[in-house]
């Protein structure tokens, strides 16, 4: 399956990976690789570059979604 409740899951798995150019993402499927990124111990800077957010927002969207860093 490549995509779930709208989300394109191969984007956001090419997102996470930090290799080659990061696709256009939407908002859902930033706050998925954000959780992605967090579950394979990024910080919060690495993943704020990556998909080209502030990491205060990385942080919130942490914390809304209950994740520990």
């Amino acid at each position: 399956m490549t995509w779930d409740r709208g989300i394109d899951l191969v984007a956001v798995e090419r997102a996470a990976l930090c290799r080659g150019v990061c696709p256009q993402l939407t908002d859902e499927e930033r706050r998925r690789a954000v959780q992605v990124m967090t579950e394979a111990e990024k910080d919060a800077g690495e993943i704020a570059a990556r998909l080209g957010m502030s990491a205060r927002t990385v942080s919130r969207w942490r914390e809304e979604m209950g994740l520990a860093p």
